[in-house]
């Protein structure tokens, strides 16, 4: 009798687990999409890789933009190569908050492999995942030359900048910009002003060629050769 329940419980149990992975309540209506979209997932889980950005797409264009099915697989396809690409530039071994954020990084406009394995190199043995983060932020402002959102990233990295003084300075600049402050001149005194702080913590932090680097004036960077950046301007 125990052994006859056993076997229904267990037959329950299956048909649970095959109803809540049934593909077609993933993008409703379309079950070839819905296991187009189940095998990228699959694929991205045996590799190792991060699947909620997968899950995430999925449920953004099913949700929110109300993708056709199509262009929900091919969304999803890329953000699984953006992940695979991520993971292998921040190498030697990302973790999985890391690779999401180099992903979402590599998905804006001017976002290269070049940056991530900058943003790697800066950062040496400590998390970049909010440091990934606020270049993915600084990415995604029309104004913000990708160049420059880069150097602005691992310049702050290599003075030792903490994971919450990164997310403070995003948090600042998105402020900024809601309320219609010009977006260069507001970087410009945030990070005059973040600079000088690291400067009175004892965060240095070098180019590779060695020298400092401050900023003198807003938009005005420069070599000093250690020279401490100057304090930040009284608030009226």
């Amino acid at each position: 009798m125990r052994s006859c329940i056993w076997v229904l419980g267990a037959m329950v149990g299956v048909s649970g687990s095959a109803f809540a992975q049934e593909p077609s309540f993933m993008i409703p209506n379309d079950r070839e999409a819905s296991a187009q979209v189940a095998g990228i997932l699959a694929s991205a889980r045996d590799a190792g890789l991060p699947t909620k950005p997968i899950v995430g797409k999925v449920n953004y264009g099913v949700n929110v933009t109300r993708s056709k099915p199509n262009d929900i697989v091919r969304s999803v396809s890329l953000v699984k190569t953006r992940l695979e690409t991520a993971r292998a530039a921040l190498s030697p071994n990302p973790t999985e908050e890391e690779i999401t954020e180099g992903a979402n990084a590599l998905g804006e406009k001017g976002g290269t492999v070049e940056m991530l394995r900058a943003v790697r190199k800066a950062g040496g043995s400590r998390s970049v995942a909010r440091a990934l983060g606020l270049l993915t932020q600084l990415l995604a402002t029309e104004s913000m030359k990708p160049p420059r959102a880069a150097e602005i990233v691992t310049d702050l990295l290599r003075r030792e900048a903490t994971p919450g003084q990164l997310v403070a300075l995003g948090n600042d600049i998105a402020s900024d910009m809601r309320v219609g402050v010009q977006l260069g001149s507001s970087i410009d005194v945030r990070l005059h002003n973040l600079i000088a702080t690291l400067a009175a913590q004892g965060g240095g932090g070098f180019f590779s060629g060695g020298d400092k680097v401050t900023i003198s004036a807003p938009g005005d960077i420069k070599s000093t050769s250690g020279t401490p950046p100057p304090p930040p301007p009284r608030r009226p």
